[in-house]
């Protein structure tokens, strides 16, 4: 006989205090040897290592900076990957659900990630104060003090993770808009957000989005259609441009929210949306690994410069429904996806295995079909509206070696410096191997996840392993490339914490 929530609630309740009883050696014993713990080390180990080297002046660590940093970055990101393939390999991690569950919703959990909170708190202050505001006032002071305090008050009489959750989303949000009028969108600040705004008045006065624009460096609109479009409904309107990637921020969250209410269910059909609901709130602390990201320094910074976020949505609304077995909306939302950012190939390499394996040839040709019907809705018109200027941003400028990643190289020689293996096959002149070794490094982890059958869970840790592995073996190196793979991890915590 299934317990009934409130039974099961109470029954969640009682672990947690046995636990929280445990010695430390015994509960951390413990932890260590649930699968589960292994997500959790994979998203934070990380979203922290990300996050310093992608931040180093908001931590006084610009000294650091330099060749040793991007290699000893790179092999760290290389054991994270191993992590990945690691949990995607290993037998079904839903088993003993009572202890695993038990744990992690056990005080000592919830009290080292709202540690983890605090700190990225006050990093972010200290990022928002010395570097994005010319200037602070009082209302600035009052955001840091209040979220400063509200987390040292839920360390000591930590409240349920949906209200944790909400706090991170309410302050968070509020240091983004707070930065509009001090860090305004300026090519010497970042030239993404800038070629979007060009992009956008072209297209709003009948001229093709695919030119030259003058930063005042010449630069081509180098995104997909549905990277620059998410961004006009703000500019229609006269609003900042980047109250759409705080949408896109907010929006991974309640994919993430959503996948855990999902798992919930499925593994009890018979408990109720609203207990559901109540269970997440009251217990998923695997959600306030995605409440710490969204308060990392470098999350507000990418948020204030670049448009990565929007394309982060895509990636994550696609495997999030990918997960939930959602296939016609996997397809639907795979093609926005391939609209978006080349990125959309590596999971798409994954949702097509899994499609050929479980639903055969002709079913998977129809889903891949769609996928790319829906990419090339979208894109046709602006390839036809200006066939060269399309193919020169859209996919030379990035991906010709030649274009900029060797212009940019021959300047300062930046990609030995970034975070990743290509400075050395630059260095060498061996770039040209770069291409063949992601292809190369694809097409094993795909025979991989052919090998295990294919099964959808084990999706989420291969595909962070896979755009670990790509990016650091790619011949362009910015630090938010990485970020597609932090936010499968917390995916991957998030399937793993499912209902029990």
């Amino acid at each position: 006989m299934k317990k009934q929530p409130a039974e099961r609630l109470n029954q969640a309740d009682l672990k947690s205090n046995q636990i929280a009883g445990q010695s430390v050696s015994a509960f951390f014993g413990d932890w260590l040897r649930q699968p589960l713990a292994l997500a959790y080390i994979l998203a934070v180990g990380l979203g922290l290592t990300l996050d310093v080297t992608g931040a180093l002046h908001v931590y006084g660590l610009d000294a650091l900076a330099g060749q040793k940093l991007s290699y000893a970055g790179a092999l760290l990101l290389a054991g994270f990957a191993l992590i990945g393939l690691r949990l995607a390999t290993s037998p079904s991690p839903f088993a003993a659900r009572d202890d695993i569950v038990a744990t992690f919703v056990s005080l000592p959990i919830r009290r080292l990630l709202i540690g983890l909170l605090l700190a990225a708190w006050l990093a972010t202050a200290r990022n928002w104060f010395v570097f994005l505001l010319p200037h602070t006032d009082s209302i600035a002071w009052l955001i840091v003090v209040g979220g400063g305090l509200a987390l040292l008050l839920a360390l000591v009489y930590p409240p349920p993770p949906g209200w944790i959750l909400l706090g991170a989303v309410v302050f968070g949000s509020l240091v983004r808009a707070g930065s509009f009028a001090g860090f305004p969108i300026e090519p010497a600040r970042g030239d993404m957000l800038p070629l979007v705004q060009g992009a956008l008045g072209n297209l709003l006065s009948g001229h093709s989005p695919y030119t030259i624009y003058a930063m005042p460096w010449e630069l081509p609109l180098t995104y997909l259609p549905v990277a620059w479009l998410a961004y006009l409904p703000p500019f229609a309107v006269g609003l900042d441009i980047r109250l759409t990637n705080l949408v896109a921020e907010l929006a991974i969250g309640a994919l993430l929210y959503g996948l855990a209410v999902a798992q919930r269910r499925a593994a009890d059909p018979s408990l109720k949306w609203s207990a559901a609901l109540a269970f997440v709130w009251s217990y998923e602390t695997a959600l306030l690994l995605w409440a710490w990201v969204f308060l990392l320094p470098t999350s507000v910074n990418w948020s204030l410069t670049t448009t990565a976020p929007v394309q982060w949505l895509f990636i994550a609304a696609t495997l999030v429904l990918f997960l939930r077995g959602r296939r016609r909306l996997t397809a639907l939302a795979l093609g926005l996806c391939a609209a978006a950012t080349p990125l959309a190939a590596i999971i798409g390499l994954f949702v097509g295995l899994h499609w050929l394996r479980t639903a055969g040839w002709r079913r998977a040709l129809a889903l891949s079909g769609g996928a790319l019907l829906v990419a090339t809705l979208i894109s046709a018109p602006f390839f036809i509206w200006a066939p060269g200027p399309f193919v020169l941003g859209a996919w030379r400028w990035f991906n010709d070696n030649d274009m900029y990643p060797r212009l940019r190289w021959e300047m300062d020689n930046i990609w030995a410096f970034m975070i990743g293996f290509s400075g050395v096959f630059w260095r060498h002149d061996l770039v040209g191997l770069l291409k063949p070794l992601q292809a190369i490094l694809l097409l094993g982890l795909g025979g991989v996840f052919w090998l295990y059958r294919c099964a959808a869970w084990r999706a989420a840790p291969i595909i962070v392993a896979a755009y670990l592995l790509f990016t650091m073996f790619n011949p362009v190196l910015w630090p938010y490339l990485y970020n597609p793979a932090l936010i499968a991890a917390l995916i991957t915590a998030t399937m793993l914490a499912q209902g029990w």
